[in-house]
């Protein structure tokens, strides 16, 4: 197996996968109940109400930020928000903005809390985001706004970022 050589190689790279390995995470066990949109606001200013696609390219400013949180419901349940904030700017000046609160009501697994503290920060949102996705392209496409390409988010490398701030 390939694995042996890789983490013979060196002390720090053989470190590091031995903590991707221990740290791994499988959804398999957190169960999606129910999701739903909580909140959800659009404003388009009026200065951009007639523009087309051809008027964005390649002078639209994006900013996107995701917040996430968690509630603790019953015994083996949370739910998970995502709070969204999309705003685009065209020349230093707003062309829309879009908030959301996003929820899914998750059935935990029955696994020690130091794993379900990352499952719970890493999958229930990599579950959510898809629809997160798809809610804001299409919104964009019914405003007569272009639509915005979201790329995926790595929710575990912000997980880490997270653990060392």
């Amino acid at each position: 197996m390939k694995v042996k050589t890789f983490m013979s190689i060196k002390q720090k790279n053989s470190d590091d996968f031995r903590y991707y390995v221990d740290n791994l995470l499988f959804n398999h066990d957190i169960e999606l109940l129910s999701q739903f949109v909580k909140d959800m606001s659009f404003e388009k200013r009026k200065d951009f109400a007639l523009f087309t696609e051809e008027d964005f390219k390649g002078k639209t400013d994006f900013s996107l930020n995701i917040d996430v949180e968690n509630e603790k419901q019953n015994e083996g349940q949370i739910v998970t928000s995502l709070n969204v904030n999309l705003e685009a700017k065209i020349n230093k000046k707003t062309a829309f903005i879009l908030e959301m609160t996003y929820c899914g009501l998750f059935k935990l697994p029955d696994v020690p809390e130091m794993i379900l503290v990352k499952q719970v920060q890493v999958e229930c949102p990599r579950m959510l985001f898809p629809y997160i996705r798809r809610i804001i392209s299409q919104t964009m496409i019914e405003s007569g706004m272009p639509n915005v390409d979201i790329k995926n988010i790595n929710f575990f490398d912000l997980y880490k970022s997270n653990i060392k701030n």
